[in-house]
């Protein structure tokens, strides 16, 4: 009877060790569980929702809608031919002339200048540009240029350094408004025009829109100073197709006072038959830009 009062005695001993040891093992293991089933923050999805948010705010695509209205209606300004007056002034030319142009949107600009101009020494110089890259017959010294579309090229050539997308708003008589889904875009307004504002980084662009018309009169570049460094305007507006295409167009420096003025004389548009070839004699040098 001793003996089994002893044996009762250790059992009951051992039972508040066995508890905690449970309680302890039970506790770790809910923690466990509490991370193994603890999910990562998704940080894709997180951005994807921001994103939806910026590019479907209200005051946002209300500025979208207007701005694709603005470029359905350039649109319509497409497989231009036209023959027109242009007026160059810049650090080392100042001169007027003839300019003969070809456009199709958005991707082809061909042009062929013609008249007094001191590059000029026979007939024409001609040149034609997409999006990729470019043929200028520099007549004045009897070589072929051939290379990418970038800025300094345009430049080189028209004397003023622009985007390919400016020279094709200037050529084209029409302004198509360039923007992308990084751009922050706000609106003001005036008496007459809407104007939209678009910011990424350094790029700040302003397009005067015409509230009645929904047709862009100018745009300009703006510095950090609030100063236009390029701009590009339009005037004499005639009817064509859904759009307005205008008779007057300059694209300038205002800090420089250098510009590029088009008068457009005569004009045709939706011409199927439009050849953007440039051609030269067979024995001119040629030159490969890379850059």
């Amino acid at each position: 009877m001793k003996n089994f009062i002893c044996f009762l005695l250790l059992i009951f001993s051992f039972i508040p060790f066995y508890y905690a040891a449970a309680q302890t093992e039970d506790s770790t293991g809910a923690q466990q569980d509490s991370i193994i089933t603890e999910q990562p923050i998704d940080t894709l999805s997180i951005k994807d929702s921001l994103k939806k948010a910026f590019l479907n705010d209200p005051a946002r695509v209300k500025i979208t809608d207007l701005i694709n209205s603005v470029n359905d209606k350039s649109a319509s300004i497409d497989m231009l031919h036209s023959e027109n007056v242009v007026k160059i002034k810049a650090s080392s030319i100042d001169q007027a002339g003839d300019i003969e142009i070809k456009m199709k949107r958005n991707d082809d600009v061909w042009f062929r200048i013609s008249g007094s101009f001191a590059m000029i020494s026979k007939d024409a110089f001609i040149a034609h540009f997409n999006r990729k890259k470019f043929v200028y017959f520099d007549n004045l010294n009897e070589k072929v240029i051939e290379g990418p579309t970038t800025a300094d090229n345009i430049g080189y050539i028209l004397r003023i350094k622009c985007t390919f997308d400016d020279m094709m708003n200037v050529m084209s008589g029409a302004c198509r408004i360039v923007y992308y889904d990084t751009d922050t875009l706000r609106t003001e307004s005036d008496k007459i025009n809407t104007i939209i504002i678009l910011k990424n980084g350094k790029r700040h662009v302003k397009y005067w829109v015409e509230t009645k018309t929904q047709t862009v009169t100018k745009y300009a570049y703006i510095n950090a100073k609030f100063r236009e460094t390029l701009s590009v305007s339009y005037s004499n507006f005639v009817k064509a197709g859904s759009g307005n295409f205008a008779r007057k167009i300059e694209i300038s420096k205002p800090a420089s006072g250098e510009y590029i003025r088009i008068f457009n004389e005569t004009y045709t548009l939706n011409n199927p038959s439009l050849d953007f070839k440039v051609e030269y004699p067979s024995d001119v040098r040629k030159v490969f830009w890379t850059k």
